[in-house]
């Protein structure tokens, strides 16, 4: 018996690095505690997202190889763009985006699943990396 669950669970795998040379990607496998996983699978859950979505998103984080943001200018780093707006803003929230956008601030796109700031009593969203969070 065991050694037929041993067999599925390679085919499973075999299948899992097929496609993942199909997208021309790789495949890494890793073991991990059970509360570590059980943890991972309810974060990705609450994000709304895939789990192996979520953990490349971990990855790249750590390693800095995430799709490439535009760097903010010079004048940004003294002055948000619209200053104006952020005038409006009560205070600050830290938040994990639920879907891609850009910093109000210096334009870099923050992919879906990233941390954020919000600013409260804005009369419209306000949505800032943590860079130009430094600098209002």
């Amino acid at each position: 018996m065991s050694k037929e669950i041993g067999q599925a669970g390679k085919a499973r795998r075999d299948k899992a690095v097929s496609m993942a040379m199909k997208r021309k990607e790789e495949y890494l496998g890793a073991r991990v505690p059970k509360e570590l996983r059980d943890r991972v699978i309810q974060t990705a859950k609450e994000m709304g997202i895939p789990v192996s979505i979520l953990i490349r998103n971990t990855l790249e984080d750590a390693f800095g190889m995430g799709p490439p943001a535009r760097a903010p200018s010079s004048a940004s780093k003294e002055t948000p763009a619209d200053a104006d707006i952020f005038n409006t803003v009560l205070g600050w929230e830290k938040i994990q985006l639920n879907k891609t956008v850009s910093c109000l601030g210096c334009g870099t796109v923050l992919q879906q699943g990233k941390k954020a700031f919000l600013g409260l009593g804005a009369s419209e969203p306000v949505v800032i990396c943590d860079a130009c969070k430094g600098h209002v």
